[in-house]
């Protein structure tokens, strides 16, 4: 499960998109949390304990037309394999207001306050989930607003904004 896009906190304003090249030799999806690759020029998926730079929410080439194929001999259905002289750019939301939909590791509450608002989380390396241990009052790449209420999403889900920016260096 990745992360779902649901509102922004300010009503008056959207998602903040930047476009980046996606860093060679990763797999990166559409929902993924992503992070600057080494060089600072490329993005790659979330390693887990950094800043995140954001979501990413379109994988284009880098003429801006459409993707077709996933790079590894498939059509392309939101996940994109990099090869060594890729030409792919990520789409992201770098904006700290989005709140996002995303399920964690484990069961909500089993570290204590990782079921309460207020507690930030880290994303699990590869970026598609919280890391539900990481649960603090203090420093984490992504700020819980509590649980997902909303039926469909996963028991183990809560809505969460970008805390820690690669970008905003918050």
């Amino acid at each position: 499960m990745a992360f779902i896009f649901k509102k922004n906190l300010s009503a008056n304003s959207g998602r903040q998109i930047m476009s980046f090249p996606v860093q060679t030799t990763i797999t990166i999806s559409v929902g993924d949390s992503c992070q600057f690759y080494g060089d600072a020029k490329t993005v790659t998926e979330d390693a887990g304990s950094a800043a995140s730079l954001g979501i990413v929410t379109n994988l284009r080439k880098a003429d801006g037309s459409p993707l077709t194929d996933n790079g590894a001999g498939g059509d392309f259905v939101g996940t994109y394999t990099t090869t060594d002289s890729t030409s792919v750019y990520a789409d992201i939301d770098v904006s700290t207001e989005s709140v996002y939909s995303v399920a964690c590791s484990n069961t909500l509450g089993t570290t204590a306050g990782s079921d309460m608002p207020g507690y930030t989380m880290d994303a699990v390396a590869g970026g598609t989930t919280l890391d539900e241990a990481t649960a603090l009052t203090t420093a984490g790449t992504f700020m819980s607003l509590g649980p997902d209420p909303d039926s469909a999403a996963p028991s183990n889900s809560v809505l969460c904004v970008l805390y820690e920016s690669d970008l905003w260096n918050l």
